[in-house]
This record gives structure tokens, sequence and C-alpha cells, in this order.
């Protein structure tokens, strides 16, 4: 019996060929044929365990959501800063105190 030579070109080309129809058909079996399995072992409880989520308490949702609004105006005002007056009759550093010593 004689061994023939066999063309590694035409070798590859078939299996990559036969490759590329295979692997969606092998994909699509398992979808569909693993579905059922998955599904019974999350029913089981084997799988899936989920942490049990922590209740939220309403007065603190209000409290941080009125937290973050107002973080998020404090950071417009900085990024848009209003204007200041053309002609003004005392220093920006001088108003800044008489208006921090008037408050406290």
């Amino acid at each position: 019996m004689e061994i023939q030579p066999v063309d590694l070109t035409a070798l590859a080309a078939v299996v990559l060929g036969s490759m590329v129809v295979l692997i969606p058909i092998m994909g699509a079996t398992l979808r569909f044929a693993g579905r059922p399995l998955i599904e019974a072992l999350l029913q089981s409880g084997l799988i899936g365990r989920q942490q049990p989520q922590p209740s939220v308490d309403q007065a603190e949702l209000a409290r941080l959501t009125r937290r973050v609004l107002e973080l998020e105006q404090a950071l417009a005002a900085q990024q848009n800063p209003p204007l200041a007056p053309i002609a003004s009759p005392e220093p920006v550093e001088l108003r800044r105190v008489r208006n921090e010593l008037t408050a406290g």
C-alpha cells in the first residue's frame, strides 16, 4: 500500500471552510439545548443566588437627591460665573470680607 502525498493547503482550506459553517450551528445548538439546563439549575438554586437588595430609606434618598442637585448647581455656577458689575464702588475682596462679617 502506497502513501499518497497530502496537500496541506487544500486540507487547511477544507477544515477552515467547514468551521465557518459548523461553529454557528454548534452555537445555536448549545443555546437552545443548554437553555433548559440553565433554567433547571437556576430553579434548583445551585447557581444564580443573588444577594438581597438593601432597603432604601426614602428620607435618605430625598436628602441625597437634594445634595446632588445642590452640587450640580454649584458646579454650573463655577462653570458660568456671574458677571461682576463694571463700576464697583469698593474692591471685591473688601466686599467679600464685609459680607462674611455681616452674615456671621
